[in-house]
């Protein structure tokens, strides 16, 4: 049975072209995806992101249980800071990738990924022990709005309480919005300046149809957050990161490190020894074209690798995206062939990020 948002009902009306991702009813767009890709790089976007799972993790002893579950090091996380991280298997194969957010000494909540929400619940509630408590936020009624861009703070600012103002780059609050208590949390996925408000459904609600009849916001859908993700080579649950892969490949073993001991880090540990067999690189296309999940990356006629997301890129005036190669190919300049339905692609290995010029690291000027 297909999922609906608190927001489901609102999208329609603004344009929003509806499809089903990983369960459940989203806009792919609205006025189209150039348009609210240019809106988030140059103005304010606001994103429906309720389908993602938001697990509020509390009680005696939570930071120390989880640092036990998952890559981040809760203990040594500060209050107020948000820690990006995996849920690995024993093996290192990522369950998903997760961000998880400080708000009190023992007080969490863990941002997981929509398609893997119920089986990551039911992994970390089979390893709970008392006394530490754990809510699916997203089964009693929750939602989650991400504000993008460099105008986002402007926007959102007036709706909020005054500590807004103070949040940096990775940082999350208990704060007030719309006169309603919720949790604004400032990491993003798109390279910019950003904020991601995390409330019950009507706060939620109120708060998108505010943004929405602001000229400064455009509604955005998946489309748009996909070109934005990958200029900023992010990566993506069931594109390059799965069980099929590990952090170290995927070029995030700096997110796993061996600071404590977790489920998987003695996996990563002997990979980390040996080396990975492949590394994820970021890559351009000398052309406009789209390359594909699925498609091969060639060398000399050889298979080396294969692209695991790809599109057209309009920051960059080009086709670009994210595949796993030899990591003998793994150093930017290396020139490549995407081997597309209608032949080959002349690409290149880049640095990563793809698109340097964001916002997401500005300061406040409250």
């Amino acid at each position: 049975m297909i999922q609906k948002t608190v927001l489901d009902d609102l999208h329609t009306p603004l344009g929003g072209r509806m499809v089903d991702f990983s369960g459940w009813w989203l806009p792919i767009s609205y006025a189209g995806v150039l348009a609210e890709h240019q809106s988030c790089r140059t103005s304010a976007a606001v994103f429906d992101t309720g389908h993602m799972g938001l697990f509020h993790i509390a009680g005696k002893d939570a930071a120390e249980w989880f640092s036990h579950i998952g890559t981040q090091d809760a203990p040594r996380q500060s209050i107020g800071r948000c820690r990006y991280g995996f849920l690995l298997n024993e093996e290192g194969g990522v369950l998903d990738d997760t961000v998880l957010v400080r708000l009190g000494a023992e007080d969490f909540v863990l941002v997981v990924n929509a398609g893997t929400a119920d089986t990551d619940f039911a992994w970390i509630e089979a390893r709970l022990q008392a006394p530490v408590q754990l809510e699916n936020l997203s089964r009693a009624g929750w939602g989650k709005v991400d504000v993008q861009g460099p105008l986002s703070y402007g926007v959102l600012a007036p709706l909020c309480a005054p500590e807004l103002g103070g949040l940096q780059y990775f940082t999350g609050i208990r704060t007030r919005c719309m006169d309603a208590d919720c949790i604004i949390t400032r990491t993003g996925y798109t390279g910019e300046l950003g904020f991601e408000v995390l409330a019950p459904g009507a706060t939620i609600r109120a708060l998108f149809q505010q943004l929405v009849a602001d000229d400064r916001v455009s509604p955005a859908g998946l489309g748009a957050r996909d070109s934005l993700r990958l200029e900023m080579s992010y990566p993506l649950y069931g594109h390059e990161l799965s069980t099929a892969f590990n952090p170290i490949e995927a070029g995030l073993g700096a997110f796993a490190t061996d600071s404590h001991s977790y489920i998987g880090a003695t996996a990563l540990a002997e990979i980390r020894a040996a080396g990975p067999k492949r590394h994820l690189v970021a890559f351009t296309l000398d052309s406009r074209r789209k390359p594909a999940p699925g498609d091969a990356i060639t060398v000399d006629g050889r298979t080396v690798g294969e692209v695991t997301s790809g599109t057209f890129l309009p920051s960059l005036a080009c086709g670009g995206g994210l595949g796993y190669v030899d990591p003998s190919l793994a150093s930017a300049g290396t020139e490549l062939r995407v081997v597309c339905e209608r032949g080959e692609l002349v690409a290149h290995v880049k640095d990563k990020p793809l698109y340097a010029s964001g916002t997401c690291r500005q300061k406040l000027n409250p």
